[in-house]
């Protein structure tokens, strides 16, 4: 997609302006990143709330009815059920297992393991399974 810039005078007001074909989930983020900033998901450290943009956050798993949010050096409890994180996350994200949900845009690479699995690294070198009724959806987010 070719994006362009146009500078304007300070005292002019700010507005984008969004040319497609057609209304897809990036376009959908695209807008909501331009009208409302980032999204924040509130992680918990010690009773200590830490605020933490979706672009962080490598991946999400549910361990013992808690649910957790890992970025590229830490490890934060989310005081969510992992269903509740799915609905509210754009399309950067994608169910991996029954336990987890992974950005996809901290993948490394992929590979094709036994039993129909794959084994993704994550930019942090941590690996991730993806079950294999998942594995569908990974090949169509990475165009593979």
């Amino acid at each position: 997609m070719k994006v362009t810039f146009n500078k304007i005078a300070q005292e002019e007001n700010e507005y984008a302006v969004i040319n497609a074909y057609d209304r897809s989930s990036s376009i959908d983020t695209a807008i909501g990143l331009l009208e409302n900033g980032e999204q924040i998901i509130s992680g918990f450290r010690d009773d200590e709330r830490i605020p933490l943009r979706l672009s962080q956050i490598y991946y999400f798993e549910a361990v013992d009815d808690k649910c957790f949010a890992y970025t590229k050096d830490s490890c934060l409890e989310i005081k969510s059920r992992l269903y509740e994180i799915e609905q509210s996350l754009d399309f950067r994200f994608f169910r991996c297992s029954k336990s987890m949900i992974c950005n996809i845009r901290k993948i490394k690479s992929v590979k094709a393991e036994s039993n129909a699995r794959m084994r993704a690294e994550l930019l942090n070198g941590e690996i991730v399974v993806i079950s294999r009724s998942y594995v569908k959806e990974l090949k169509k987010k990475l165009g593979l």
